[in-house]
């Protein structure tokens, strides 16, 4: 897969850029509405003789029109939405940063230097895409701008149990710890990617050592609770459990929740390290215990019905 970077006003080269279906959008999270848009422009330039092609945009176009930093929102980071891109069979990634000018340009002008001057011959979206100044543009109304230079198909939407996927569903059954809905509206569990930082060590001093992972801020955070997930530390895959929460034992005081990630079977030095924790279901909610001895036997149930659930998702 080749990454192409786009940057408006900035020109760029396109002479090398072979005839493709693209498929366009945000994708945050690639979730299963995002993939049928995806697929959908796979099987045109497999049955049209084109390349495939997706574009994407970053930052998210609300942090720039906000004037203000995302937190606690995104599904996915740019890296990880490039490697599902490319395990699909992408040809082309166009990657265009989302800046002011961009968001100034009228839906003909975006039509014309994103998709028409990029070789772009038919365009899969979404049924509610928009795109130009304001969202002015439409994806049922791409006959107007593409004048009779590229083809388009917009996707319906995808539901599950009578509700569209979306990434704002995603987002709610995160903050209410369903892992498992997650996973239903993903295709995969929901994952969260960050470097493993020092942290206070009392786990490693009653026998359950953490992993203390530092996220981008703007990752979507799953509700405060216990987790069983998996982790892949130095390309190895791990069973484990996690805590997201303000360790109410301790009496510590924090602004945001830490991510703790106590592996299975694993003793290594991982610090400064980058790892990737999958979340598969929920425990249960955090809680405050009367002291060391009391919170050592609820990890111990912890850790049991982690591996329960571990099992019962392979």
């Amino acid at each position: 897969m080749e990454v192409i970077r786009l940057n408006y006003p900035e020109d760029y080269k396109r002479n090398h850029l072979e005839p493709s279906s693209l498929a366009v959008g945000f994708f945050d999270g690639v979730h299963k509405g995002h993939q049928q848009v995806i697929q959908e422009a796979i099987d045109y330039a497999s049955e049209n003789d084109l390349e495939s092609a997706v574009m994407t945009f970053d930052p998210h176009p609300l942090a720039v029109l906000k004037n203000e930093p995302l937190s606690n929102f995104l599904l996915t980071s740019l890296e990880e939405k490039v490697a599902i891109f490319e395990k699909m069979g992408i040809r082309y990634l166009f990657v265009v940063t989302f800046n002011k000018d961009l968001a100034k340009l009228s839906p003909q002008e975006f039509v014309d230097k994103f998709f028409i001057d990029l070789s772009i011959q038919h365009v899969s979206a979404g049924f509610d895409y928009s795109f130009g100044h304001k969202g002015a543009g439409k994806i049922h109304d791409m006959d107007q701008y593409a004048r009779g230079k590229l083809t388009y198909t917009v996707v319906d939407k995808v539901t599950f149990e009578s509700e569209k996927v979306s990434s704002t569903r995603i987002r709610e059954l995160l903050n209410q710890g369903q892992p498992e809905q997650v996973k239903e509206l993903l295709g995969r569990a929901y994952t969260l990617t960050g470097h493993v930082v020092k942290g206070y060590q009392r786990g490693r001093e009653i026998g359950y050592p953490t992993a203390n992972l530092e996220v981008d801020e703007s990752r979507a955070i799953p509700k405060v609770g216990i987790y069983a997930v998996t982790a892949v530390v130095q390309g190895k895959n791990y069973d484990g459990m996690a805590s997201i929460g303000y360790n109410p034992t301790f009496e510590e005081k924090h602004d945001k929740p830490l991510i703790e990630v106590h592996l299975f079977n694993f003793d290594c030095d991982i610090y400064n390290e980058s790892i990737q924790v999958s979340f598969w279901s929920y425990i249960r909610e955090e809680l405050a215990f009367n002291g060391v001895d009391e919170l050592t036997q609820e990890l111990k149930k912890d850790e049991r019905k982690a591996k329960k659930a571990l099992k019962n998702h392979q």
